[in-house]
């Protein structure tokens, strides 16, 4: 009878091996696609991968150290569309975001939310925008997605303790905006969603 269990356990794992190999494997393809895509526009070669994660819309967030150790922040698909590359200065507002957030109310957000607070506050500088998705970005901080009335977006890069590092509209992958030269040109929702 135990030789039975033994046998069923082994052959379920066997079983269930592929299908997770098989799902993991599609998974890694779309990332390194996306990898491979951010270091090879890196302009600044020889380019590293620092990290790689899911940007919340369904494409990679690509964290890339340049020749002189610089951070790149780059947004690609699965498919090697490139859609930002971004070098990253350090705080865009030096250290004056804690007054954009500020709470009366007395109570305390969590660190996304501050980040978010914060993309939400710069952005009301420039148009009404609404948050669609927050996510981890790897490093410490948090990358928040906005998007306006017409469903242009915009990525935003901030910390829990108010650090801006970029706020920039997310237009076609960079190639094809190259080609079109139409600075305003930003994808619609339907276009990002891969």
């Amino acid at each position: 009878m135990s030789r039975m269990i033994v046998a069923a356990a082994v052959f379920c794992a066997l079983a269930a091996a592929p299908a997770q190999a098989e799902e993991a494997s599609w998974h890694s393809k779309g990332r390194d696609t996306a990898v491979a895509a951010c270091l090879d526009l890196n302009g600044y070669k020889p380019a590293e991968l620092v990290e790689a994660v899911e940007d919340g819309l369904g494409d990679y967030i690509v964290w890339v150290s340049d020749k002189d150790d610089d951070l790149w922040l780059c947004n690609a698909n699965e498919e090697g569309a490139v859609y930002a590359n971004i070098l990253l200065e350090g705080d865009l507002l030096a250290g004056e975001g804690g007054e954009l957030i500020a709470d009366q109310s007395g109570r305390i957000a969590g660190p996304a939310e501050r980040a978010e607070r914060l993309c939400a506050a710069v952005g009301s500088y420039m148009e009404d925008l609404e948050i669609v998705a927050t996510v981890d970005d790897a490093m410490g901080d948090y990358l928040v997605w906005l998007k306006n009335s017409n469903d242009a977006y915009w990525m935003c890069n901030a910390s829990a303790d108010a650090k801006l590092y970029t706020f920039e509209a997310v237009q076609y992958p960079v190639d094809e905006a190259i080609e079109a030269d139409d600075p305003v040109c930003c994808e619609t929702e339907e276009d990002r969603q891969s």
